[in-house]
């Protein structure tokens, strides 16, 4: 996995506009959903140290937004988004991949 800048992470979501991508967003304490197929249609990434990210869907159509996140990490298909909690615990993780994710 590498880190990315938000600069890095902003190009890399822009870099598959138009594509069909696989989603993955889990909030704790357990809510999750996996492997939901959608087209992106426009990305932004804003804020300053903690982020906010929406992602504007077609195919179905939606918004799929996020905060508070900080790190930016990408795994070869894959750009891992999450964010921590006051203990440093995995509070959220928003992973957009080209292809499915291991169930």
């Amino acid at each position: 996995m590498t880190p990315l800048g938000i600069d890095e992470a902003r190009n890399w979501l822009s870099s598959m506009v138009g594509e069909t991508v696989y989603v993955h967003l889990e909030v704790n304490p357990e809510a999750y959903i996996r492997n939901v197929p959608c087209k992106l249609k426009d990305v932004a990434v804003m804020g300053d140290h903690a982020y906010r990210v929406h992602l504007v869907l077609t195919d179905p159509d939606g918004l799929l937004s996020i905060s508070g996140v900080t790190d930016f990490v990408e795994d070869g298909d894959a750009i891992v988004i999450t964010g921590f909690d006051t203990q440093s615990r995995i509070r959220q993780t928003l992973t957009v991949s080209r292809r499915l994710l291991a169930m």
